[in-house]
């Protein structure tokens, strides 16, 4: 591209009407802007996802996905866009809503080219925030708790986007603490269910004995505690979006019943024959390899299938470092005016032990580490604020002196306990590190005679 194109402002025009469409771009183009143009806002956010805009102009009245529905995807994918709503002039009060909803102006139809020049023109002179250096920060997503400007952010919101109205089942990945409950949620109020309940379930917390009757009820009477008629979460999801967290620890029994529900759309409560329609979307999540499971003979492979119609992957926060800033910031934001602390922020220091930590627990344990070290700061968060382990600089296995001719049971022996100290006994959490299953980090600690005592 050429450099006197590289300086143009960038547009994007949003039309499903050719003639419209045509009509806005030849007079954008005529005023030296470069443009680009989308008959529809699928097509629209293919577009955003992939290149930088200065300016978004999109008609309200189009086909399947419409202006409004499209203005809160791009408000959820980057704040910071610009956007200018064309509408008609019996849609004045839509278009009221939507500068409400974050547009920066509006256009009435038909659209007069005198008006457009001058609306675009006024939209592209308002200022970008800039940094107290008078630098113009990079663009991020603000997508309900979730905050990065990463490679890996921006995809997490595409896919998010994508599936958001496809009610289909959806299966997160991700080692814990990477956020899988608020992708979740944001896929929930990204869809047409979002009126409905959002119903969030850690089945790997729920005693084996106890899920059937948590997910699908029982009757008075079903087993000995059974003292009245529950409803179960399927039946609380109804009309939403059931959340199921660390599915691969249910019991064989409980996925063939949700295997079931899949298939039929109904329930049965525990200790009842009667069957109870159910309308809900499943949406998923593990931290372990279902693959290996499967291999196992411990996860069934129909539910598999069942379960992951699609699935989004999130990436662990160490390959996420350029995101650690701006959720450092957004979390010391939030606990200022939760718990009415005035912490400024996190000096240079700091934020450069914070961006260089492995960071084993995720974003969770970078949240509570941000909300530990504001009570005991000052002004700014400093070095002396922060874990030992991170100011420091420790990671996982860092701190092995391995000595030329050292047998390799030794190093993996030693390997297995210093990670699990760094994820202090968590054996699951140790597990993720090591790259090998749960069920295998139990075989190794027996193989190596490894007790608590010598982790804890």
């Amino acid at each position: 591209m050429k450099q006197k194109d590289m300086n143009k402002p960038k547009i994007l025009v949003i039309d499903d009407d050719r003639v419209h469409l045509e009509g806005m771009v030849v007079l954008l183009e005529d005023e030296d802007y470069k443009v680009d143009e989308a008959d529809s806002a699928e097509a629209a956010l293919k577009l955003i996802y992939k290149n930088s805009y200065d300016l978004i102009i999109t008609d309200y009245k189009m086909q399947k996905i419409d202006g409004m529905e499209l203005l809160k995807m791009i408000n959820d994918f980057d704040p910071m866009l610009k956007v200018i709503m064309v509408t008609g002039y019996s849609s004045i009060e839509d278009a009221v809503k939507a500068i409400h909803l974050g547009a920066l102006d509006y256009i009435p139809k038909p659209v007069d080219p005198v008006k457009l020049k001058e609306v675009v023109r006024r939209a592209l002179s308002v200022p970008v925030l800039k940094t107290d250096t008078g630098e113009i920060p990079e663009r991020y997503i603000y997508f309900g708790e979730m905050v990065g400007k990463s490679r890996g952010m921006k995809q997490i919101v595409k896919k998010i986007n994508e599936i958001a109205n496809i009610d289909v089942s959806v299966l997160i990945y991700g080692e814990s603490g990477t956020g899988k409950e608020l992708v979740a949620r944001a896929l929930h109020n990204a869809s047409s269910r979002k009126s409905g309940p959002f119903i969030a379930v850690n089945t790997g917390a729920i005693a084996r004995d106890l899920i059937s009757s948590e997910l699908f009820g029982h009757e008075k009477g079903a087993f000995t505690g059974a003292t009245d008629s529950k409803k179960g979460k399927f039946e609380e999801a109804d009309g939403g979006t059931l959340f199921l967290d660390e599915i691969s620890s249910m019991s064989e029994q409980v996925q063939i019943a949700l295997l079931r529900v899949l298939e039929t759309n109904q329930i049965e409560r525990l200790g009842s024959n009667r069957t109870i329609p159910v309308n809900v979307r499943i949406v998923a999540a593990t931290n372990v390899n279902l693959d290996d499971l499967i291999g196992e003979g411990k996860f069934r492979e129909d539910l598999y299938y069942r379960l992951n119609v699609y699935n989004i992957e999130l990436p662990p926060l160490r390959e996420r470092q350029e995101d650690i800033p701006l959720i450092v910031d957004y979390y010391i934001d939030r606990f200022n005016r939760q718990y009415g602390k005035r912490i400024a922020g996190v000096d240079e220091e700091a934020m450069r032990c914070l961006s260089e930590y492995t960071w084993p627990g995720n974003i969770r344990e970078l949240r509570n580490l941000v909300l530990r070290s504001m009570i005991s700061a000052r002004e700014v968060i400093k070095k002396k604020d922060l874990p030992e382990a991170v100011a420091k600089g420790t990671k996982p296995g860092q701190e092995i002196r391995i000595q030329a001719g050292t047998p390799l049971p030794d190093i993996e022996r030693m390997s297995i306990i210093k990670t699990l100290q760094m994820a202090r006994g968590n054996k699951l959490k140790a597990a993720e590190m090591l790259g090998i299953s749960r069920r295998s980090l139990y075989n190794k600690l027996e193989e190596y005679n490894i007790d608590e005592e010598e982790y804890s």
